[in-house]
């Protein structure tokens, strides 16, 4: 039987999802920062913001699926701050609009897009959250604190073990 995910925090096509996310802007990017005025009434100087803010999603996608495959619990912050720059991205696209069909282009591409990624974003971020959420009273139920920002063991705990590896974690748990 196949694994759809049981015993991970998102399920594989998450991080899949960012990748495809960051790939296909490329081309989107290419063709923004290329001569489009024409084509689309974009200024030089819109492109060149428009194209940068896409090049920071691309970031925002890539560092995301990083994180995800690397169960690091930073993918909360760049999954929540890559969906808050896709819905930044769809309400400035629909707002400056400058034609109708420009503006109709915007509200599809907000509403069957940027939106929807955003919510997927989102999702991310509350699990990888919710996580730490769950982990928190068993800590201190344990014993362990945090101070300055550390968490502290309990005072009868002669030595703290390695960290457990992730590989090793998910057998464990899952």
């Amino acid at each position: 039987m196949r694994d759809r995910g049981a015993g991970r925090l998102v399920p594989r096509w998450v991080m899949i999802f960012f990748i495809v996310a960051a790939v296909v802007l490329i081309p989107w990017i290419v063709l923004l920062f290329g001569d489009t005025s024409a084509q689309f009434g974009v200024t030089k100087h819109s492109r060149l913001v428009w194209g940068g803010f896409d090049c920071f999603l691309v970031l925002g996608f890539a560092v995301t699926a990083y994180r995800i495959a690397t169960h690091s619990p930073r993918g909360a912050i760049t999954a929540a701050a890559t969906g808050t720059m896709l819905l930044v991205d769809a309400w400035f696209d629909i707002l400056t609009a400058r034609r109708p069909t420009a503006e109709l282009t915007a509200v599809l591409m907000a509403v069957f897009a940027e939106i929807p990624c955003a919510m997927i974003c989102f999702f991310v971020a509350r699990r990888i959250v919710h996580l730490f959420e769950q982990v928190r009273p068993y800590l201190a139920a344990e014993g362990f604190r945090v101070v300055d920002g550390q968490l502290v063991p309990p005072a009868d705990v002669a030595k703290v073990s390695e960290p457990v590896p992730d590989s090793e974690l998910e057998r464990r748990v899952g």
